[in-house]
């Protein structure tokens, strides 16, 4: 079977609805929908699911296509994170250094034994954001093969490493290179630490605290939600096939991905995490700043932080936070700190990867922020008021604005030409009032009050002198 291309732990190429869905305006769910309808048609995905908490804390969520032959997905379905993992072991390691348990600078001689082409005066900062050096084990030619002779077996971190370990790829801090032998060592450095086994600690920690109840690595705990089955060609001919059984019982990918992309999840609590996480609620300033300071990255990931991207391009000009997640499944979230709102897609189509997820984001992302802009909008327009009617030497136009729209104001005659008149505008809180002052030489007559939105919209107003 040709299965290492499909199944290989790459680096990131990079609902039925809650109770808080009460909260997002029925308009708002329609046009979200369709989008996500949408682009799954675009993207010929098996299924996307997606998820968006919003700064108030409603969360909104849905699903597309198919689970298994017979089956949609919904969603509570949970899906592959891959990657998006690592924000976790991230999130533990600093939060251990925020309590004083061990520092950022700390060399792994400090924590860990001596491994073959492992320097042990590598940083765990280093692990963190990627520039250590490390060879990837997952990307050793003989790591699938291994995995595939005993798809039950359980591994350790030690042994992936001991086994499929090579000589690494630049002095530590040289440069940069995605590597999730540095997610694993940072596993057992969370062992070291603490005295529990990551996923332990991340349960106790995180999941558990914070009521994000579907997350489950399959190798070491119980499934808490029904899966979204994976497609994926697994008889090398060309067609995607339901893969569910295969995949789920493939234990020795599920503890070799482990603490660095071996997690389930729904959109809903991934976009939980994420929005809680990268808004610093479980970190101290300082500790969320360290994560936050990133270096220059591969490919499309642009810049890295200590277990988290940062783009600036491609969100309409917002700024994100977050990760994307491949290991046959394909996850991509992010924090948008402007909005202080997140957005979590999945697709369970071995087809497509993380980035391809960008786009998805990124319309989501459009929909909700237009859908914002016009409810600002029609509050603005409705607020409008024009004093006095008729008018001799002076007219005031009013409006209220919560948002951040402006306004043009013209005064046109009734033939539509456009009078030159000066105005002086006034602001008190968000409430605003132009004045149209110098009007007495006007001759009797109708008049048009013209009022444009940066946005375009318009409102004409008769006025008679």
């Amino acid at each position: 079977m040709r299965l290492f291309y499909f199944l290989v732990f790459t680096l990131p190429l990079l609902f039925h609805a809650s109770p808080a869905k009460a909260q997002i305006s029925a308009g708002l769910d329609a046009e979200l929908q369709h989008t996500l309808d949408s682009m799954r048609m675009v993207l010929g995905a098996k299924s996307l699911s997606a998820a968006i908490q919003v700064s108030d804390g409603s969360v909104w969520a849905h699903a597309n296509g198919v689970s298994s032959v017979s089956n949609d997905v919904t969603p509570d379905d949970a899906y592959l994170i891959g990657s998006v993992t690592k924000t976790f072991t991230a999130a533990c390691i600093l939060q251990l250094a925020d309590e004083g348990v061990l520092n950022l600078d700390d060399s792994l001689h400090e924590w860990l034994p001596a491994m073959p082409y492992i320097d042990t005066n590598i940083t765990i900062r280093q692990l963190l954001n990627h520039t250590s050096g490390i060879y990837d084990v997952l990307s050793h030619p003989h790591h699938q093969d291994s995995l595939m002779a005993d798809m039950s077996r359980i591994w350790t971190p030690e042994e992936l490493i001991d086994r499929f370990i090579a000589p690494p790829l630049f002095q530590p801090g040289a440069s940069w290179s995605y590597c999730n032998t540095n997610y694993f060592l940072l596993g057992m450095i969370i062992r070291e630490a603490s005295g529990n086994a990551y996923y332990t600690e991340l349960r106790d920690r995180f999941f558990d605290p914070l009521g994000l109840s579907t997350f489950f690595i399959p190798a070491f705990e119980a499934l808490n939600a029904p899966v979204a089955h994976l497609w994926l060609d697994i008889t090398g001919d060309g067609v995607l096939d339901d893969a569910n059984n295969f995949y789920m019982s493939y234990m020795a990918l599920n503890s070799t991905a482990g603490s660095a992309g071996g997690y389930f999840s729904t959109p809903t609590d991934c976009t939980k995490w994420m929005r809680k996480y990268m808004r610093g609620d479980l970190l101290s300033t300082s500790m969320m700043n360290e994560a936050k300071t990133t270096v220059q990255a591969g490919g499309n990931m642009e810049r890295y932080g200590l277990g988290l991207m940062r783009k600036t391009n491609g969100f309409l000009g917002y700024e994100a936070y977050g990760h994307g997640g491949d290991l046959a499944y394909h996850a991509s979230s992010w924090y948008f700190p402007a909005l202080d709102q997140s957005i979590t897609v999945f697709t369970n189509d071995n087809n497509k990867n993380s980035w391809t997820l960008i786009p998805v984001v990124r319309e989501l992302l459009r929909t909700y922020v237009d859908h914002q802009t016009a409810s600002l909008d029609e509050d603005l327009v409705n607020s409008i008021s024009v004093n006095p009617v008729p008018f001799s030497d002076q007219l005031t136009v009013s409006w209220d604005n919560a948002g951040s729209g402006e306004v043009n104001i013209t005064l046109e005659d009734a033939t539509g030409r456009n009078l030159d008149i000066r105005t002086e505008q006034t602001q008190h809180d968000t409430h605003f009032q132009s004045q149209l002052a110098g009007l007495e030489p006007l001759p009797c007559g109708v008049y048009l009050i013209r009022i444009t939105g940066k946005s375009g919209w318009t409102k004409t107003v008769k006025v008679l002198k």
